[in-house]
C-alpha cells in the first residue's frame, strides 16, 4: 500500500497521446504522478472528487496574445484558468 500526497479519484483522464480517454485515479507523490489506475483502498493527504470532470496534462499555447496583458496580469490568469501551462510569447507567439 502506498501513501500518497495527493489521489484525484474518478476524473476521465486524458493523458495527452490520442488515447481515448479513461476513468482512473491518479495518484501523487511529490512532484510527479506515479499511479494511474484503480486506487481503491489507497489514501492521501489529500483527495480530490474529479467525478464528471476531466483530468488532463497542461496545454501549450503556441499563439497568445499576452504581452501587453501580463504588464497588468503577471500570471497570465486568462491562461491558467484555461488550463494553459506553458505560452510561447512574442508578437502573435512568433
Amino acid at each position: 500500500m502506498t501513501t500518497f500526497d495527493l489521489i484525484v479519484r474518478n476524473g476521465q483522464v486524458v493523458d495527452g497521446t490520442g488515447a481515448p480517454s479513461v476513468r482512473a485515479d491518479i495518484g501523487v507523490v511529490g512532484d510527479r504522478v506515479s499511479a494511474i489506475g484503480d486506487l481503491h483502498g489507497e489514501f492521501a493527504t489529500t483527495e480530490i472528487d474529479a467525478s464528471d470532470r476531466y483530468v488532463t496534462p497542461g496545454f501549450v499555447d503556441i499563439h497568445t496574445h499576452l504581452d501587453a496583458q501580463l504588464a497588468w496580469d503577471p500570471i497570465g490568469t486568462s491562461s491558467c484558468w484555461h488550463g494553459v501551462t506553458t505560452v510561447v510569447m512574442g508578437n502573435c507567439g512568433e
